[in-house]
């Protein structure tokens, strides 16, 4: 499962799946220009902090900043899927 949604103060996604590591080693790549896919700089600055966390049945993305979640999905699904 792969499910964005907009909060107060950004996004935050919910995944089934992988690994809390897997996904938290991917989004620290983005984080630091490193990462694989194609990731869009002027959004990448438009986000102030990224929170993985383990759930118990997958992983939680909390996202700050001025994103939306319909543009955020399918970079996330690009580069995270």
């Amino acid at each position: 499962m792969f499910k964005v949604t907009n909060t107060e103060k950004g996004v935050k996604a919910f995944i089934t799946g992988f690994k809390t590591e897997e996904l938290s080693a991917k989004i620290e790549a983005c984080k630091n220009g490193s990462c694989s896919c194609d990731c869009d700089p002027q959004i990448m600055q438009k986000i102030e902090n990224i929170e993985v966390s383990s759930e118990n049945d997958g992983t939680s993305i909390t996202i700050t900043g001025d994103v939306d979640a319909q543009v955020l999905e399918p970079l996330m699904k690009e580069c995270l899927l």
